[in-house]
């Protein structure tokens, strides 16, 4: 009988489990910076800002006021693997939000250690008795009453990573298959946590000077890839014994 394996090395062939959570620019609308123009302002500034409140949030009249859904802004991310991540900006019939080609990739170890979680997403289609949007409706209504204000319950924490999905008539939100994951707050990084930036072909050199990264276009086969970030490695790593040589004989002439 053969020995046990390691997790790791069974996890290291699923090819449906991603190393890499992504997070994708959006704008251009109403004068607002563009896709382009936020992925810049990312790798410069080491921050993803956290825009948009989300999570349980409640909807009509039970609905969190404006202080509370201030405190529930995040930065999301998806755990999609790499070669499906140009599935996350085609334009979707009757999909709201309008995604790029333009983003950052994290290890999913980095984004971890800095508070990145996955979204629990809870079913809420009609028909159904669902006890755990019950219990999370009462969560969010003692949190919304809270002495201190909703901030300062522990259940504001854990409602930004909830999401609702469901199907009722005329309408549906099913988004499970982004897999996604959030930061509460803003997501702070160092320019050598970013394992990959993203964006389109003719705009690789220019992402790359802005700092040690490797660009790729997700919209490339996986093995494209891994095949431009080898020859890149292959480059520098030559440029990097050139220069030592020329050092050393630089050193042997001095000598002499």
């Amino acid at each position: 009988m053969a020995d046990p394996i390691d997790i790791e090395q069974l996890l290291n062939r699923r090819s449906d489990l991603s190393t890499f959570v992504v997070h994708l620019t959006k704008g251009g609308a109403g004068g607002t910076p563009s896709s382009k123009e936020n992925l810049e302002a990312i790798l410069t500034s080491g921050i993803i800002q956290a825009r948009t409140p989300m999570g349980w949030t409640g909807v009509g009249k039970a609905r969190l006021s404006a202080t509370a859904l201030a405190s529930m802004k995040v930065v999301c991310f998806s755990e999609t693997p790499l070669e499906h991540v140009y599935s996350l900006f085609q334009d979707i019939r009757g999909r709201s939000t309008k995604l790029s080609s333009y983003g950052v990739a994290f290890t999913r170890e980095t984004a971890r250690s800095r508070g990145v979680n996955p979204v629990w997403y809870v079913d809420m289609t009609p028909g159904r008795t669902w006890e755990l949007s019950s219990a999370l409706d009462v969560l969010r209504k003692q949190a919304a009453a809270a002495p201190d204000g909703f901030a300062s319950h522990p259940a504001s924490k854990i409602l930004p990573f909830v999401e609702a999905m469901g199907t009722w008539p005329g309408g549906r939100k099913e988004f499970s298959w982004e897999r996604e994951w959030r930061h509460l707050g803003d997501f702070k990084f160092a320019w050598d946590d970013v394992a990959l930036v993203l964006c389109p072909e003719t705009e690789i050199d220019e992402f790359e000077a802005l700092g040690s990264y490797n660009a790729v276009d997700p919209s490339w086969s996986l093995e494209k890839m891994i095949a431009t970030i080898v020859r890149k490695r292959a480059l520098l790593e030559e440029l990097a014994a050139t220069a030592a040589r020329r050092r050393a004989r630089a050193g042997r002439v001095l000598t002499l």
